[in-house]
């Protein structure tokens, strides 16, 4: 009875490691996507720098009134 609890604990400690690094894998693979979609959305386009020129013109008439 002793050795079968020892196995049964032993199993658990394996399959406890085994899906932790699973999950550090997707987490890995969600980081990377991230960084992916965040790198893509840095460069505007030039109709979204227009548009942040003509809203920064828009208060700054708004502030001198």
């Amino acid at each position: 009875m002793l050795y079968l609890i020892l196995i049964i604990s032993i199993l658990n400690t394996v399959l406890i490691i085994y899906l932790l690094k699973e999950l550090r894998k997707g987490k890995d693979k969600v980081a990377e996507l991230l960084d992916n979609s965040k790198s893509e959305k840095e460069l505007p386009s030039e109709e979204d720098k227009k548009h942040i020129d003509d809203m920064l013109k828009m208060r700054e008439m708004y502030e001198s009134d």
